[in-house]
């Protein structure tokens, strides 16, 4: 095949790298969805974040 066989290998190869990371985020995203205490924690962050936390940007 070639050149033809080549690219196909390469594309099936992304594709098996995207499935497989995919099923992964998902995994991790439930696990972390029931951990009462990493989304309070994420929270937290959150409103930080939004507050400020380290003040106004430093004038130059």
């Amino acid at each position: 095949m070639g050149m033809l066989g080549t690219i196909l290998r390469y594309v099936f190869a992304i594709a098996g790298m995207a499935a497989v990371a995919w099923v992964v985020w998902k995994m991790v995203n439930r696990q972390e969805a029931k951990d009462a205490d990493f989304q309070k924690k994420l929270d937290d962050d959150d409103t930080r974040a939004a507050k400020g936390r380290f003040g106004p940007p430093p004038r130059m």
